[in-house]
C-alpha cells in the first residue's frame, strides 16, 4: 500500500514538473539524483551484497528496461498525453504481468486471477471515463509511448523475480537504476538537457525530489519487497488501486469532488484485488 500511495502521485507530479522543465531534463535529473542517493546508501548500509559476475547482464538489461524504456517513454509520453490516460494504461500492467508470469514463471491460477484483473481494470475504466477520459482524443502519440512503457515495466517486474531469490530488494533496485541511468548519460550533451538554475523553483525542486526519492528510491524497493514475497501477478494487480488514490490526492490538493462513477469504479477495483488476494488460499492448497 505504501508503494501505491507514493506511486499514485507520480502521474500528477510528473506532469506538472515536465510541463516546466521538459521530459528529458526531468528524466535526467530524477535518475541521476536517484542513482547518487542509492549508491550513497549502499556505501553506508551494513553488509552490502556483491553482484555475481554472471548476473551483471541481467542487471544491465533490467536497468535498460526500467529507466530509458519504461521511464523515458513514460516521461515523453506523458508530455503528449494526460495523467488520466497514463493511469488507465498503467492499469494494463496486471494483464501483461499475468500473461508473462504464466509463460516465464509458471504461475498457477491463471483463470481465477484473470477474473480479478478484469474486474479491477473495469473499475479503473469507469473512474477515468467518469472523469472525462472519453473527451480526450488528441493524445494517441503519447498513449502509444506509455503503452510500450507499461510493457517494459511488466517485463521488468517478471524478470526481477529470479534475482530477488539471490539479492535483497534494495540491491536489485540500486544496480538496476544505476545501470539504466548509465544508458541515459550521453543525453547530457544534448543542448538544453540541463535547465538553467533559475528554472528550479521550490515547487519544481519538490517535484524532482518526489520523483527521485519518493518514487525511485523508496517506492521501487517497496515494489520489489512485495515481489520477493508474493507472486508477480498478485503484486501487479495492486496497481489498479492507483486511480482511487490519485483521485483522493486530487480531492485533497485540488478539491475535486467525488461522483457515483468514482464509487462504482472503486468498488470494482477493490473487488478485483480482493478476489486475487483471497483466492491465493485456494492456489496454495492446490
Amino acid at each position: 500500500m505504501a508503494n501505491q500511495l507514493l506511486s499514485s502521485g507520480t502521474h500528477l507530479i510528473a506532469k506538472a514538473t515536465i510541463t516546466v522543465l521538459g521530459p528529458l531534463s526531468v528524466a535526467l535529473m530524477r535518475f541521476i539524483g536517484a542513482s547518487l542517493t542509492l549508491l550513497a546508501f549502499q556505501g553506508v548500509r551494513p553488509g552490502p551484497q556483491k553482484i555475481a559476475r554472471e548476473d551483471v547482464p541481467r542487471f544491465v538489461f533490467l536497468g535498460f528496461l526500467v529507466v530509458p524504456v519504461n521511464q523515458g517513454l513514460f516521461m515523453f509520453g506523458l508530455k503528449n498525453s494526460t495523467p488520466s490516460h497514463a493511469s488507465l494504461l498503467y492499469a494494463l500492467t496486471p494483464v501483461v504481468v499475468l500473461l508473462l508470469a504464466r509463460g516465464l514463471l509458471k504461475e498457477s491460477g491463471f483463470w481465477d486471477k484473470l477474473i480479478g484483473v478484469a474486474a479491477a481494470f473495469a473499475g479503473v475504466t469507469v473512474i477515468l471515463l467518469d472523469r472525462g477520459l472519453a473527451q480526450e482524443v488528441s493524445v494517441l502519440r503519447g498513449d502509444a509511448m506509455i503503452l510500450v512503457a507499461v510493457f517494459a515495466w511488466a517485463l521488468y517486474t517478471v524478470l526481477s523475480k529470479p534475482l530477488l531469490e539471490k539479492y535483497d530488494p534494495m540491491t536489485v533496485t540500486t544496480w538496476c537504476i544505476v545501470a539504466g541511468t548509465g544508458f541515459c548519460l550521453p543525453a547530457l550533451f544534448i543542448p538544453g538537457a540541463i535547465p538553467p538554475f533559475t528554472a528550479i523553483t521550490p515547487p519544481v525542486l519538490g517535484g524532482l525530489l518526489y520523483l527521485a526519492i519518493g518514487t525511485s528510491v523508496v517506492a521501487y524497493p517497496l515494489w520489489l519487497y512485495a515481489l520477493k514475497r508474493l507472486e508477480a501477478s498478485k503484486v501487479a494487480i495492486t496497481t489498479n488501486t492507483q486511480p482511487i488514490l490519485t483521485t483522493l490526492l486530487s480531492w485533497i490538493f485540488f478539491h475535486e469532488r467525488f461522483s457515483p462513477g468514482f464509487f462504482l469504479g472503486a468498488l470494482l477495483i477493490l473487488a478485483g484485488v480482493s478476489w486475487v488476494e483471497v483466492r491465493k488460499v485456494k492456489w496454495a492448497r492446490a
